[in-house]
């Protein structure tokens, strides 16, 4: 009797052995399916802080501007002479546009082209309008004009800082070359080759090559913080130099990739930079052209230009 009690016993332990073996077991696998380990993943998805690198973008304000252009070209590494001779520039692709009046105004379209390269110094342009032969030394606005703009600011619009449809709502800083023809061609203009006079740093005394900056369209001024200054260099001819005839004006440009000064747009290599370009046509009215007279890339939005490492 005493062996049967302690058989029994001896079962009953081994029972409750087996029963704690497995209730460890049961823990065991509860604690491994709530590690944190996948939760602990989770960050690494949400890194994302990649993603936000945009801000690196963001950092370099004048170029690769987080807005979508509505067209592209790339600046290759060139040699250009600037002296308003188009042939430096034969190997280069451009883009073909037609400029268009702004909001309010009546103005003919008119189709240009734009080429744009750099030598790691200097950013060059070429700006090609087939239109006919005028010009008056004694009156600029019976002579032809043009303006190029590049953003400054993240997010500046493409209408002098703001955009087509809301032209009182600034969306930040654009750098303005605007080009009035005050001498003759052939003869180097801007700041480059031409002091202030009485202006401010942005003015070209001599020839009305001027570096300006913009908000928005009734916001239009000559650069004039204490950095301001002016390096544009520009030539500029025409095919068929007489009056009435046709033929194509080739404006030519040249300025350092970076001038120093808060009020222009900074270039750099391998960056991308947001263009529109501008052009006023004497032929309006027998005054010649206004302010508002003029056709613009910008109603379509901005032209992003690639400086191209090789």
């Amino acid at each position: 009797m005493h062996r049967f009690a302690l058989g029994i016993l001896a079962i009953v332990l081994s029972l409750i052995a087996a029963a704690c073996s497995d209730d460890a077991a049961t823990d065991e696998t509860t604690a491994s399916t709530a590690s944190p380990v996948t939760t602990a993943t989770t960050p690494t998805t949400a890194a994302p802080a990649t993603t936000a690198a945009p801000g690196t973008t963001a950092a370099q304000s004048t170029m690769d501007a987080p807005v979508a252009p509505f067209s592209s070209l790339d600046a290759p590494l060139a040699a250009i002479q600037v002296d308003g001779d188009a042939s430096d520039w034969d190997g280069i692709a451009g883009l073909d546009m037609t400029l268009v009046e702004i909001t309010g105004e009546t103005v003919d379209p008119q189709d240009a082209t734009v080429k744009v390269a750099h030598d790691g110094e200097y950013l060059y342009m070429l700006f090609a309008v087939p239109d006919d032969y005028d010009f008056v030394l004694e009156d600029h606005k019976l002579s032809p004009a043009i303006g190029v703009m590049w953003a400054i600011d993240a997010g500046a619009g493409p209408a002098m800082g703001a955009t087509e449809d809301d032209q009182e709502t600034s969306l930040g800083l654009v750098d303005i070359w605007h080009w009035e023809l005050d001498c003759v061609a052939g003869a180097e203009q801007g700041g480059s080759v031409s002091g202030p006079g009485d202006g401010t740093g942005g003015n070209d005394a001599a020839c009305n090559m001027d570096d300006e900056y913009s908000t928005d369209p009734e916001t239009r001024e000559d650069d004039d913080t204490a950095s301001a200054e002016n390096s544009l260099l520009g030539v500029f001819e025409h095919t068929n130099p007489v009056d009435g005839e046709d033929g194509t004006w080739y404006f030519e440009m040249s300025r350092p990739l970076q001038t120093g000064d808060a009020q222009d747009a900074q270039f750099t290599v391998g960056g991308t930079g947001m263009l529109a370009m501008a052009y006023w046509d004497p032929d309006v009215s027998v005054e010649g052209w206004d302010d508002a007279t003029h056709v613009v890339s910008a109603v379509e939005g901005w032209i992003g230009v690639t400086l191209l490492r090789n």
